[in-house]
């Protein structure tokens, strides 16, 4: 079975989110003997400069699309829209998968998570998903659910199928060398880490308002690592500057990745009460460092933690304060129970789940 999946989406500068789904899921169906993946680029992604990650990438069998017109003879099965463009050829099954409609919850109307130009071609996206698509592939029965508040579309052909954490994130660091806690002037477990940055959707304000309620941030450092919103940041330095948290709050823009690990692996617990989460793949990540876990209460967090976390209502300081003493405190032989829970998430899993919806319609 010959299966596009329009991948136009790794061309984008930073390799999170989107693009980290299209490669893993690439790469594992690549092993998958039933199924022959094929990455498809919008034509005009030809004549784009690219950095030497995508010139490798396009090493890989690939196709080029223009108007739902495959510029190819390969013979294709299915196309699966992995993000946008939706690519809708004749004569294929037409699979699309929808990661969270954050934006577009009532909700969190007043945050404006996105300009309206990018709400607007969001849905008009997702209106063409459900009018096109033979089938969809939701990553949360929390985002499934999403969905069919705003569209119409048959719920037994929604499927949900998890995502992982790439097998690079769970692997320990093979040296013990600290030179990021150095540069951070940070010691092993005497930090909570945060991996959203510096971010509206991701919380950081009303995370570190929390944090500097809790008794915790006597003795122990937060870190924030990721990607700095600079839209954003000044209303967060403000509020560090003004409560004198600069020794305590520790800010990185993005680290590289063996960084990260290091981070992971030594730090006293993971803190993620962002907003919204489509799926939550970090919360996982942090699980399978053996580290103690405070997320949300709204989205997809709750069910990819399956009751292996702390629970806080990201928009209450409070409650996120109040959170981060229980996490700080918590029963250290529960985290074996949670690092089994978190190995039951891997890619395989997720290609063979994916492959299995293919299956259903072919």
């Amino acid at each position: 079975m010959k299966v596009v999946l329009e991948s136009s989406s790794l061309f984008f500068n930073n390799y999170t989110g989107i693009p980290f789904y299209i490669l893993n899921l690439y790469q594992s169906l690549s092993q998958n003997n039933d199924i022959e993946p094929v990455l498809g680029f919008r034509l005009k992604k030809r004549f784009q400069k690219k950095s030497d990650l995508q010139i490798e990438i396009l090493k890989n069998n690939h196709i080029w699309h223009q108007n739902n017109l495959v510029l190819s003879k390969q013979k294709i099965d299915v196309a699966h829209s992995l993000h946008t463009p939706f690519l809708n050829p004749s004569k294929t099954l037409k699979v699309a998968t929808v990661h969270d409609l954050a934006v577009h919850l009532p909700e969190f109307k007043e945050y404006d998570f996105a300009s309206e130009y990018f709400k607007n071609k969001r849905l008009h996206l997702f209106k063409e998903f459900s009018k096109k698509a033979d089938a969809l592939i939701t990553v949360s029965q929390s985002t499934k659910a999403d969905f069919l508040k705003f569209f119409d579309f048959p719920e037994e052909d929604i499927h949900v199928v998890p995502l992982a954490p790439s097998r690079f994130s769970i692997t320990k660091t093979t040296t013990d060398h600290p030179i990021i806690l150095n540069k951070l002037n940070l010691k092993r477990k005497e930090y909570f880490l945060f991996v959203g940055g510096v971010s509206l959707r991701k919380n950081t304000l009303n995370l570190i308002k929390g944090y500097h309620q809790s008794a915790s941030n006597i003795d122990t450092k937060l870190v924030i690592t990721g990607k700095i919103q600079e839209s954003f940041q000044s209303e967060v330095i403000k509020y560090i500057v003004k409560h004198q948290l600069g020794e305590k709050v520790v800010i990185t823009d993005y680290l590289k990745k063996s960084e990260v690990q290091f981070l992971y692996e030594h730090a006293k617990a993971f803190l993620f009460p962002t907003f919204y989460e489509g799926f939550g793949i970090p919360i996982l990540e942090a699980m399978h460092h053996g580290l103690p876990v405070l997320t949300s209460n709204t989205g997809a967090a709750p069910e990819s933690a399956g009751e292996h976390a702390v629970l806080v209502d990201p928009f209450s300081p409070e409650s996120i304060g109040d959170g981060i003493e229980k996490v700080a405190n918590i029963d250290q032989s529960l985290l074996a129970k949670a690092k089994k829970y978190a190995e039951l998430f891997t890619w395989e899993r997720t290609a063979k789940m994916t492959a299995d919806v293919y299956k259903k319609y072919i």
